[in-house]
């Protein structure tokens, strides 16, 4: 008999990511997941875009794509928010972490907390 957790984890913590600039995220083990999934997003400026990258080894890391090629964000164009969470379909796979890249509006600071179903 399983039974479902929930796991919650801070991935970004106030990370500054400058003007038309890129960050990553810490990673994290993601084996666990069901297949649902949240992502709170907390910035403070700029507009960003947050996509899911995955790995199988922790090191090398990729951007998922659907048949036709398209990088999948989790959400674009974010401009300032106190709090937003996001429910997405994330792609399974052993490591996640997530790559946030500002559209040359402003430097801003970044704070991500992944949340997601567990089944153990």
């Amino acid at each position: 008999m399983s039974r479902s957790l929930v796991s919650k984890e801070v991935l970004m913590s106030a990370v500054t990511v400058a003007k038309n600039g890129t960050s990553y995220s810490n990673s994290r083990p993601f084996h666990d997941c069901d297949g649902t999934a949240t992502l709170k997003i907390i910035s403070t400026a700029g507009s960003i875009t947050v996509t899911q990258q995955c790995s199988l080894d922790d090191s090398s890391w990729y951007n998922p794509t659907n048949e036709a090629g398209a990088v999948g964000a989790v959400e674009d164009s974010i401009t300032v928010t106190t709090g937003r969470y996001l429910s997405f379909t994330p792609v399974l796979c052993p490591f996640i972490r997530f790559k946030v890249v500002e559209a040359n509006v402003a430097a801003t600071n970044v704070t991500l907390e992944l949340s997601y179903r567990v089944e153990v």
